[in-house]
């Protein structure tokens, strides 16, 4: 056993009011690893909100260090969530509270590293505590706490209270990017964190799952979440934003303060618990509702469906306008695979450009814009310059890519996000099983990501030609084009209508350029609409 503890009571009155807990005894012998508990708990103990777990004492008694905490009865949010969606009224009073907290720890200084449902208990009267405050990173560095199971007299373990960081899978699991990286952390590691639990309590799943400890930092890493909606389609739209939000990998793209989650989910609770109200009656009112209540009572209904209805029609993801231009972002790659770079982009952007409702901002205007902002024509377009380019460019949205290997298959995902806000639009996953199925998983992502953006599924379906199909099955003759190498992209395949035309396009004052463009149109086999009005730039299909 490495730790125990015992609660106490007044003699003059039968609750239970607090609970001691004495530390391992190589704590108290290690006086550098004590000095940095004593100084972390002392930290904690300053922080006085009712949604933080109050530390009453610390200190030593036989040799043995402790720490006297509030005596909370109930369970840890991870045994309520217990593997199920929590209703969506009891997320918010949770998430709410939780957000409090946070933000008032922050404004302390201090930053708890380890938010997971573990670490945050639930009393018996529903209200929400957070553990732990500013022991993780200590007892990370006491090596002799990682195998903590011993059980407390009180109603959690040891082990909830003092875990860890970094040393199980479920802790990892809830880790941000920086966290992974090694970074230098700040307050808004925790708003990533929460986000996990968010997307946890709405699912009762975890957002970044697998059976192995690099699996799960590939997943932080380089992989957007299973929409949540599509575990739990009762999940609001609304609360799916703010839960993207917080997980978004970029830091400077996520919430940057407690208190605007808490905002956001406030907002939210009020607007759910508005349709819930009923209709004042007026005077006289009564005795007509008595005699045409079977008329009355399914009006009251529809009335509230309708409310319902018309607040998630309302605060469901932006869709985009046919007016609207995107810019596309460099796929982040991954995989260690070469071939993969620049080409995943010419193939999203010929299978985006099949679409008459997107515009895609043309290359011309990326250069332009990069200029403007004192940048090379060549520098990668990463989401986070991409979305400078997009707002310097009046764009409305983004899209970035990534490809990522698992075991022997390929992740292919792709994000649409407001280039003003940062929220995100759209997002889509798909794996693929080989490296030659690549291409037909990124088209299917970008159908569906075409509906997600508001194209209707009639000319989604009706413009909606394979990629290997408008373009070729050949990675490396895809890589070529999108370099503008035509002329090797052709020796590679014969077929490939698309570099004939841009060869062509090149050559236009060339009699060998009109030869590519009739090649070009004599390739039946490639698509079913031929590129007659359309010319190709670096690899994008653009319609003139």
């Amino acid at each position: 056993m490495v730790g125990w503890a015992w609660s106490t009571r007044p003699k003059t009155r039968g609750c239970i009011v607090s609970s001691r807990f004495f530390l391992p005894k190589g704590v108290a012998r290690d006086r550098q690893a004590l000095g940095r508990f004593q100084r972390e708990a002392h930290a904690a103990s300053a922080l006085n909100h009712p949604n933080i777990c109050t530390i009453y004492d610390i200190g030593e008694q036989d040799d043995r260090a402790f720490i006297a905490m509030e005596f909370l009865d109930g369970m840890t949010l991870k045994a309520r969530i217990a593997g199920k969606p929590i209703d969506v009224e009891r997320i918010l009073s949770l998430a709410i509270e939780i957000a409090d907290a946070l933000d008032a720890a922050h404004a302390a200084g201090i930053v708890h590293r380890d938010i997971k449902p573990e670490n945050i208990f639930v009393t018996k009267r529903g209200r929400a505590k957070i553990l732990d405050f500013g022991l993780a990173k200590v007892v990370h560095a006491l090596g002799n706490l990682r195998d903590a199971g011993a059980t407390a007299a009180s109603t959690v373990t040891l082990e909830e209270h003092l875990t860890s960081t970094g040393t199980a899978v479920g802790t990892i699991a809830y880790m941000s990017p920086e966290q992974v990286r090694a970074r230098e952390l700040d307050a808004r590691t925790d708003l990533f964190s929460f986000g996990a639990v968010l997307y946890e309590m709405a699912t009762g799943s975890l957002p970044f799952r697998g059976e192995s400890a690099g699996v799960i930092f590939d997943s932080i890493l380089n992989r957007t979440p299973v929409p949540a909606v599509r575990l739990n389609p009762d999940v609001p739209a609304e609360l799916e934003r703010i839960t993207n939000k917080c997980l978004e990998k970029d830091r400077n793209l996520r919430y940057q303060h407690a208190s605007e989650i808490r905002t956001d989910l406030q907002r939210l609770k009020r607007d759910i618990e508005s349709a819930h109200l009923p209709v004042p009656e007026r005077a006289g009112a009564t005795s007509r509702l008595t005699m045409h209540w079977k008329v009355t009572i399914p009006i009251a209904l529809a009335i509230v469906v309708l409310g319902f209805g018309g607040y998630f029609y309302i605060h469901r993801t932006p869709k985009l306008t046919e007016r609207d231009t995107i810019v596309l972002a460099d796929f982040t790659n991954t995989t260690g695979d070469a071939v993969f770079d620049d080409t995943l982009k010419a193939a999203l952007s010929v299978a985006l450009r099949q679409s008459p409702f997107l515009n895609i901002l043309s290359d011309d205007r990326v250069v332009a814009t990069l200029k403007l902002m004192t940048r090379p024509a060549n520098t990668p377009l990463t989401p986070g310059l991409t979305r400078e380019v997009c707002q310097r460019a009046n764009s409305k949205a983004y899209i970035a890519g990534s490809i990522a290997t698992l075991g022997s298959e390929y992740v292919l995902g792709l994000k649409a996000a407001n280039c003003q806000s940062g929220d995100t639009l759209a997002q889509e996953q798909f794996t693929a099983a080989s490296k030659e199925k690549v291409l037909d998983a990124l088209g299917e992502a970008a159908s569906k990501l075409r509906g997600e953006l508001g194209e209707s599924l009639a000319t989604v379906q009706k413009f909606d030609v394979p990629l290997e199909q408008a373009t070729t099955s050949s990675l490396e003759a895809l890589k070529a084009y999108s370099r503008r190498d035509c002329q090797r992209a052709i020796e590679l395949d014969l077929n490939f209508a698309l570099a004939y035309w841009m060869m062509g396009n090149m050559l236009m004052q060339d009699e060998r350029g009109r030869e590519y463009l009739t090649r070009a149109l004599g390739k039946p086999s490639r698509s079913s609409t031929k590129p007659t009005n359309t010319c190709l730039q670096s690899g994008r299909l653009s319609r003139e």
